[in-house]
């Protein structure tokens, strides 16, 4: 218990590590390319539940609207550990990195946890123009159905 204790209050502190670049030989490509593409990971990661957030406000009465919510988080926390990894290069804050790895790998487990109990329902799961075709199909049906019993009547009448 000593250690967690210690670990959360040294959360920040950095004193125990050096910065990234004084870690091992690197090179300014190979250090650069590194952090460029960890910072473009990281927009990408969230641009994503950006969109995601878009989609779900336009679209009202959105069925699963948790299994969106824990795949935005899950993809923004994605995100962060990459951000992280590139700040790393002068802040090295493993200590906090290790804490968002840990929520990360929380968040994932339980999105794909939900996403694998969801699944049969969000295939069985007919969108909503799907949806309108077969109740008119249906009522089509009913309709074709209460005609062909009038016209049996209308024949009874007249035979």
């Amino acid at each position: 218990m000593e250690q967690v204790t210690e670990f959360f209050s040294e959360l920040f502190n950095t004193d125990d590590w050096p910065a990234r670049w004084v870690c091992g030989e690197w090179t300014s490509f190979h250090g650069w390319l590194y952090i460029t593409s960890d910072i473009a990971i990281w927009l990408a990661y969230f641009v994503l539940p950006a969109i995601i957030i878009f989609f779900i406000q336009k679209r009202h009465n959105l069925p699963f609207l948790p299994v969106f919510w824990l795949f935005g988080a899950f993809i923004i926390l994605c995100g962060s550990t990459h951000l992280i990894d590139a700040v790393m290069f002068w802040w090295p804050a493993y200590r906090f990195s290790a804490l968002v790895r840990l929520v990360t790998a929380i968040v994932s487990l339980v999105t794909a946890f939900v996403l694998i109990r969801e699944l049969p329902k969000l295939v069985a799961e007919r969108p909503e123009d799907e949806l309108k075709i077969y109740q008119m199909e249906k009522q089509i049906k009913s309709y074709e159905t209460e005609i062909e019993n009038l016209r049996e009547k209308l024949n009874r009448k007249t035979t």
